[in-house]
C-alpha cells in the first residue's frame, strides 16, 4: 500500500510540475495591465470617466469585465480560449470586444500573445474563463450597450 501511495504522489507531482497554470501566466505576463478584481464603486467611478473621454487609471479592462465581456460573444469554453488565444497573438481593433470608448482611450493591446507557448496562451485562456463568473449584463456600461449588440 505504501508503494501505491508513494508511486500516485510521485505520479501527481511530475504530471503536475509539467501542467502550465494559468494564474502563473497571468501574474508573469498580464497582470502588469490586467487587475483581476475592482470593487463595483469604483468599476462605476471609472466607466463614468471613460463615458466622460478622459482615461481611467487603468493600462486595460480588469480581467472580471474582460471575462464578462468575452463570454457574453462566446459562452462556449473552447470558442471562448480560440478567441483569446487568437486575440492575445494577434490582437486588433476589428476583432477587439470591448466597448468602443474604452477601445479608444485605451487602446489595442500589445501582442503579449507572442511571448508565450501555446500551453501558456491556453491556460491563461481557461482561467480566465474558469475563475471569473461574473455575466456582463451586471456591468453598469453592459445596459447602455446591449441595444441592438449582436453575439453568439
Amino acid at each position: 500500500m505504501k508503494k501505491l501511495i508513494l508511486g500516485l504522489a510521485v505520479l501527481g507531482f511530475s504530471v503536475s510540475s509539467y501542467a502550465v497554470d494559468g494564474f502563473q501566466v497571468y501574474k508573469k505576463y498580464c497582470a502588469e495591465c490586467h487587475m483581476t478584481k475592482v470593487p463595483m464603486e469604483k468599476m462605476k467611478k471609472m466607466e463614468a470617466l471613460v463615458k466622460a473621454g478622459k482615461k481611467p487609471p487603468i493600462k486595460a479592462p480588469p480581467f472580471t469585465e474582460v471575462s464578462a465581456r468575452i463570454k457574453y460573444f462566446y459562452p462556449d469554453k473552447k470558442d471562448f480560449v480560440n478567441f483569446v488565444v487568437d486575440y492575445i497573438t494577434n490582437p486588433s481593433k476589428e476583432k477587439a470586444k470591448c466597448l468602443p470608448p474604452a477601445l479608444k482611450l485605451l487602446g489595442v493591446m500589445p501582442p503579449i500573445g507572442k511571448s508565450l507557448n501555446e500551453q501558456e496562451k491556453k491556460a491563461v485562456a481557461e482561467w480566465l474563463y474558469d475563475n471569473f463568473n461574473s455575466k456582463w449584463e451586471d456591468f453598469p456600461m453592459a445596459k447602455k450597450h446591449m441595444n441592438g449588440e449582436h453575439h453568439h
